[in-house]
């Protein structure tokens, strides 16, 4: 099984939301809305239904390792043989270089 999560690595983790928030709020539509809206127009409109602290609640944000483990560890502890990690905005090299360095080694068994 394959599975992928969107996480946003940010020094600052309220930043972290307000990049999530801003620019990908689409991932926490309800139910199928995201996958009957016919425009993007619409993808606008619906996003408007996101709040911050629901961003806040159920994306892994800022640059604790603890919070993006326990995101991706879900993934794992549920039998997902590849999980796919992409990160919301810009610090693309931080993301790389902290997931490398803290948050998958720790999710590699020993």
């Amino acid at each position: 099984m394959v599975g992928g999560l969107k996480v946003c690595w940010d020094e600052d983790r309220d930043r972290a939301v307000d990049t999530v928030h801003r620019l990908w709020p689409s991932q926490l539509l309800p139910g199928e809305l995201a996958q009957i809206l016919p425009t993007p127009a619409h993808f606008e409109q619906a996003s408007e239904l996101v709040t911050r602290e629901q961003v806040a609640e159920a994306v892994a944000c800022g640059d604790d390792p603890e919070e993006h483990i326990e995101a991706v560890r879900a993934y794992v502890d549920a039998g997902f043989d590849e999980v796919y990690i992409g990160q919301i905005g810009p610090g693309q090299a931080p993301f790389f270089e902290n997931f490398r360095t803290k948050v998958l080694p720790a999710l590699s068994p020993h």
